[in-house]
């Protein structure tokens, strides 16, 4: 499959990599599309087609699929462009700035046939899909409770002084939810499932010098009576990443690094009504799971997308599941808004109608003259 890439930036030039030095089987970079010209000269010089706008090489017609890693809110308009030529997609995350605004993007397809992925890499991780498979086998039973922090995002004022569009309103839709939690937020929902309702807090510049949120605390109600939370800040230094998901068979939790599933030998409903012992509990068993090896989980998304295309395989990550975690996180931005649980499904429209009232108040932020010396290469956004 021959690719092009729109856009390259930090994690433009890591998919990038990964084509030029063969990370990706059968996938081959023919194209990159940029607006300011500076990196070109090494692509030039292997060979890659260069162009100053995505419209440009989506005429040229020299790929068979796009990738787009562009700041957010040139998702549509751009990703637009890619399928109504009748190319297929891989969009970066998250997969537009809204719900509404998402939905729109997967109508522009053309054909049945024709592959839109989204960038959702975290499902390759090897502990996240350990989970998925232990969920799926019915290893942790029905869920009863979920909690996520997520907090290592720590940024620094100067972070967000170096894009214009970073952490407004316009350019990314949110903050910390849009930004650094779409990969967690695809993860709780892969995982578990959506709620039924949200209730959030959300402190909008809270810990920065922005107009959008960088902490968030989410309270859930699950369809089958479970509850959840989750939160999220980039704020607190140093941070924790933990996730808990407890069934009626037995709890699991990661750090990201490993995972620790503790089963019940009966479940605790069943064992709760059973026993004579007053402070009984059902007997446990453990298993640990700690990956050996780290996974290019990149390379993996487009490895998959080629076999998809093949038909060799089903997509990991259809950006069609892109919507949920938009949802997720505008359910949890409208509650903070509005101070009330929001039901999901989120209603797009109306949350679409509220985010541009944002917009229409959104004054330009001043960029500190520090940014001029900002070190993004630690961060892919």
């Amino acid at each position: 499959m021959k690719f092009g890439i729109i856009g390259l930036g930090n994690i433009g030039l890591v998919h990038a990599r990964n084509l030029l030095e063969g990370a990706v089987r059968n996938g081959e970079l023919v194209a990159v599309a940029n607006n300011t010209p500076e990196r070109f000269d090494d692509f030039r010089a292997r060979g890659v087609a260069c162009f100053g706008s995505a419209e440009d090489l989506v005429a040229a017609g020299l790929a068979d699929a796009a990738i787009v890693a562009l700041p957010t809110f040139l998702h549509t308009p751009v990703g637009t462009q890619v399928l109504e030529a009748g190319l297929h997609l891989v969009m970066e995350k998250p997969l537009a700035c809204h719900k509404a605004e998402g939905e729109r993007l997967l109508a522009a397809r053309k054909r049945d046939d024709q592959l839109f992925a989204l960038m959702m890499n975290q499902r390759t991780h090897p502990c996240y899909a350990r989970i998925k498979q232990w969920i799926d086998s019915g290893e942790i039973g029905a869920l009863r409770r979920v909690s996520w922090t997520m907090t290592n995002w720590f940024r620094p004022e100067i972070y967000y002084q170096s894009s214009p569009w970073r952490a407004t309103w316009k350019g990314e839709g949110g903050g910390v939810l849009m930004n650094q939690c779409p990969h967690n937020l695809d993860i709780l929902q892969w995982l578990v499932g959506l709620p039924s309702s949200i209730r959030a807090w959300c402190g909008f510049g809270k810990h920065h010098d922005i107009e959008v949120e960088d902490e968030a605390s989410a309270f859930f109600e699950f369809p089958n009576g479970a509850t959840g939370q989750f939160v999220a800040s980039t704020g607190e230094s140093p941070g924790t990443n933990r996730l808990e998901i407890v069934g009626d068979l037995g709890t699991v939790t990661t750090d990201g690094a490993s995972v620790r599933l503790v089963r019940n030998s009966e479940p605790a409903p069943a064992f709760s009504r059973s026993t004579d012992e007053m402070f009984g509990a059902p007997d446990t068993s453990e298993e640990v799971y700690t990956p050996k090896e780290p996974v290019n989980q990149h390379a993996a998304i487009l490895d998959n997308f080629i076999k998809a295309a093949r038909g060799e395989e089903a997509l990991i990550a259809p950006a069609e599941e892109g919507l949920r975690s938009l949802e997720l996180a505008g359910a949890m931005i409208y509650s903070g808004w509005t101070g009330e649980p929001v039901p999901l499904p989120l209603d797009g429209l109306a949350y679409e109608a509220a985010l541009l009232d944002r917009i229409a108040q959104s004054k330009p932020r001043q960029l500190l003259a520090t940014a001029a010396r900002v070190d993004m290469s630690k961060s892919y956004r």
